[in-house]
């Protein structure tokens, strides 16, 4: 029987903030939501895709011969390659002759052994930290058996599992991870279903539905709110998110992600153009007022930090 593969595009170690204790974090491909502030876009499409480090280019050429697709054309005089993502089918051919690494393919297919070979070699740090492996993305639930499968190994080598899941997918994909998990990180976008569809180009009817299977199954669940000023950051969305949370058993409290821009970059690399680049970054107070404010629903407040 051959060896489940599937495709991510990163790989952390030693992260203190996708879960309890010392993790390592493997990101995987692949998402059926499209947040307009989503930090990882090279994350949405499960299959890998070219980015272009424009500030790498040497204006070497040595990637003009290998595109077939006439994508790639060189600039002025001294000036670096010009990428027509427009025109450009992923192959990834020019990648490896570029030097300083100015083309680079955004993820790659492994095997689950591989993926679980590079967790085991931080053990140590997880038994002492009560750490363990979080699988994030993109979406684990977009490549079911993959995602089911790592966590599987990890159980059996003693090592404590999560996800961090947008809650988007089939009942019968949720029945394949949950055995072995022991953490789910649930994303809560919007609880208005119009605004949800809007902010994310899904309805979240199915989400909260996933939500509430999961709570039934008994498996504890942190509730994760990534505020986004002005769009679901409303004293009156909130209210609504921890009301639920109150609701379920098994919601060990609520984590609170505050926004930041420091994926904006990443969308002209891949041929993209960032929405919210008017969205101003909160300042140093605004994770803290909206914690206070939220007190009064009783719903601890997670901060995870190893």
């Amino acid at each position: 029987m051959s060896e489940i593969k599937g495709f991510i595009f990163n790989i952390e170690r030693f992260t203190l903030h996708d879960g309890p204790g010392i993790r390592t974090t493997v990101f995987l491909k692949g998402c059926p939501l499209n947040c307009e502030w989503c930090c990882n876009p090279e994350s949405q499409s499960i299959a890998p895709q070219l980015a272009y480090f424009k500030e790498k280019c040497t204006a070497c050429g040595r990637c003009l011969p290998l595109c077939s697709k006439g994508a790639i054309s060189s600039g002025e005089k001294d000036q670096r390659v010009i990428l027509d993502f427009s025109l450009c089918d992923g192959c990834g051919n020019c990648a490896p002759a570029c030097i300083p690494d100015a083309l680079v393919m955004m993820g790659e297919e492994k095997t689950t052994s591989e993926i679980v070979e590079i967790v085991k070699r931080d053990l140590p740090f997880y038994l002492r930290s009560c750490g363990g492996v979080t699988l994030s993305g993109g979406e684990p639930l977009a490549q079911p058996n993959f995602t089911a499968e790592i966590l599987r190994m990890c159980k059996d080598t003693g090592i404590h599992t999560a996800i961090q899941t947008c809650g988007y997918g089939i009942q019968t994909d949720i029945d394949k991870v949950l055995p072995y998990l022991d953490l789910v990180i649930f994303d809560l976008k919007h609880m208005d279903a119009a605004t949800h569809q809007r902010l994310t180009g899904k309805s979240n009817q199915l989400i909260l539905e996933n939500l509430q299977y999961i709570n039934t199954q008994e498996k504890d669940i942190v509730i994760q709110i990534p505020l986004i000023p002005g769009m679901n950051d409303s004293e009156e969305n909130l209210a609504a998110c921890f009301q639920l949370a109150q609701s379920l058993k098994y919601v060990q409290g609520v984590s609170l992600l505050s926004y930041h821009a420091l994926g904006q970059s990443k969308y002209s690399r891949i041929g993209r153009s960032y929405e919210l680049s008017d969205l101003r970054q909160p300042d140093n107070n605004y994770l803290k007022i909206k914690s206070e404010w939220v007190a009064q629903f009783g719903v601890p407040i997670v901060r995870f930090n190893g």
